[in-house]
């Protein structure tokens, strides 16, 4: 029975990385030729969740753009939020940047946005080490 249980759990185990490979694969099959970073602080009154729920909207509308590779949203102890979104080139996060600007769904998230504290830049990768 003991052996049936360790035989059991190292198939799961072996399931589970083999799963987890599949998903690193797929997710760093494309270079990522350009990185977009976004500093900035939200406008007063809003909470994080608040600020999460309006930025994982936004994810569903910028997958759909060519070029998109991933999207990593950070926060400090300060407040001051890290927005970081990968690319395969820079004409495809430029292009981006412009058309998210038109989508309903984006301006919540951007409304909470307090422009005078924002960094924005897109910048090119000079060393990659995988994670």
């Amino acid at each position: 029975m003991k052996q049936l249980l360790i035989a059991a759990t190292m198939l799961i185990l072996t399931s589970c990385n083999n799963q987890n490979n599949v998903k690193k694969e797929n997710m760093t099959n494309k270079k990522i030729g350009t990185i977009e970073l976004v500093i900035f602080k939200t406008k007063p009154g809003f909470t994080q969740s608040e600020v999460i729920e309006a930025a994982n909207a936004v994810n569903p509308v910028v997958k759909e753009f060519k070029g998109y590779i991933g999207r990593k949203l950070a926060i400090s102890k300060d407040g001051t939020w890290t927005d970081i979104v990968y690319w395969t080139d820079l004409e495809a996060a430029e292009h981006a940047a412009q058309e998210i600007m038109k989508s309903e769904t984006c301006q919540k998230f951007f409304g909470m946005i307090d422009e005078k504290s924002m960094t924005f830049m897109h910048l090119d990768p000079v060393i990659e080490n995988s994670i």
